[in-house]
């Protein structure tokens, strides 16, 4: 199958920005994984926190979001705090919040729903203060 879904990544301090669309499968979450290369150097971080920004279809097929799940878990082992969504651009921005709220709970992850990118920012710099 071929991938489908976009990222693009931006690490800021201790805080990563990932601004995709959806929807994705698991071969474009392989990809995006394979080619974050930020991500290991955020890891060397104590604290950090994800942004996302989603536009398009805010979903994951079931394999890709299993996937993303265990991505999470294993972020988490090496410094991963929280994640905050911005769902404002996205097709569905309700069920999207159902959908990542979902996936969050199952990998244990702290997360928030924001409107814009500043609101995401003031509070993910909250969660890496504490």
């Amino acid at each position: 199958m071929n991938d489908h879904g976009i990222f693009s990544l931006n690490l800021d301090g201790n805080i990563l920005t990932v601004e995709g669309c959806g929807p994705w499968n698991m071969e474009a979450m392989k990809i995006s994984f394979a080619n974050a290369e930020l991500m290991l150097e955020i890891r060397g971080k104590v604290k950090w926190g994800i942004i996302a920004i989603i536009h398009g279809d805010p979903v994951h097929t079931p394999d890709a979001a299993e996937l993303l799940v265990e991505q999470i878990i294993e972020d988490k082992k090496h410094g991963r705090i929280a994640t905050a969504f911005i769902l404002s651009d996205s097709t569905a921005p309700y069920f999207g919040k159902l959908h990542f709220s979902e996936l969050c709970a199952k990998a244990d992850e702290t997360c928030g729903f924001f409107d814009n990118v500043t609101d995401a920012d003031i509070w993910m710099k909250t969660k890496l203060a504490e």
